[in-house]
């Protein structure tokens, strides 16, 4: 999958994810001179998928999502919480790819699990 990536110039071969990737947002410790952007996941979900992308020695940041205007979202009509986006390193996106794939599901269960708690 080709995803664009972005390095700004001014920056270009220097690690400077804070000053460009979107603020409010959290990493897994590990960095990289540029980001792409990989999915969107809930934000119960964010320390989990982080944790688990360092295992896999992949930089990693998540920060709330934003419309196409640049407006954070708001809780939908359900009162679903908005997501947040996920951005990996490009240097590991092929580790990032199949780190995802292999941790979703344990992801989706811990999810699961946690929604069928709060429902007792």
């Amino acid at each position: 999958m080709a995803v664009p990536a972005s390095t700004p110039m001014v920056h270009a071969g220097q690690a400077a994810r804070l000053w460009w990737l979107p603020a409010g947002g959290y990493g897994n410790g590990l960095d990289d001179d540029s980001w792409a952007p990989v999915l969107e996941i809930s934000e119960q979900a964010v320390p989990l998928v982080l944790g688990m992308l360092r295992d896999y020695g992949v930089p990693a940041y998540a920060a709330p999502a934003r419309s196409a205007a640049g407006m954070l979202r708001r809780r939908d009509r359900s009162g679903q919480a908005p997501g947040y986006r996920l951005w990996v390193g490009c240097s590991a996106y092929g580790r990032a790819e199949a780190a995802l794939v292999a941790i979703m599901p344990s992801v989706a269960r811990t999810a699961a699990g946690r929604a069928g708690r709060a429902w007792r």
